[in-house]
């Protein structure tokens, strides 16, 4: 008679459930993914372009500097330099993200999509991992218990 051998049937049962959560994972996240991609390359497409950032128009300086749209006075982010130099602390994502917020326009941070990337791939490989040296943890601990055999 043939005895089931647990480890390896446990373990064989983990790398499908790993696989499969793995392939969940990257469904999920495929969007996320591709959307902080997409963005960073539209960003390398414009980035001969430079950042404007909006003032209050009743506090522009400069007589030809901006462009007014409402209540926003938009500079180029070296005109704003040469005209603001108090802002010259922060750097520029800093300050545009300041003055956006200032001015109630929604700012995004730069595209980071290999930090995306690499936050889904941890998830996806570190859980069936810790899955892995717990259950292998546990099958260790009960093999304890089985009684000793005679021969």
């Amino acid at each position: 008679m043939e005895t089931m051998n647990w480890r390896r049937g446990l373990f064989r049962l983990w790398i499908v459930g790993s696989a499969l959560f793995v392939l969940a994972v990257a469904f999920v996240s495929y969007g996320d993914i591709k959307k902080e991609f997409d963005a960073a390359a539209l960003m390398d497409e414009i980035k001969d372009y430079e950042q404007l950032v909006p003032v209050l128009c009743a506090d522009a300086r400069g007589a030809a500097d901006f462009i007014g749209v409402n209540d926003n006075c938009w500079y180029a982010m070296s005109k704003f330099r040469r005209l603001y130099p108090e802002y010259n602390d922060l750097s520029d994502n800093e300050l545009t993200r300041k003055l956006y917020t200032a001015r109630g326009v929604e700012f995004h941070d730069l595209p980071k999509p290999w930090v995306t990337l690499g936050t889904w791939a941890g998830i996806a490989f570190s859980i069936p991992l810790v899955v892995l040296v717990l259950g292998s943890s546990l099958v260790w601990a009960f093999s304890g218990f089985a009684a000793k055999r005679t021969g």
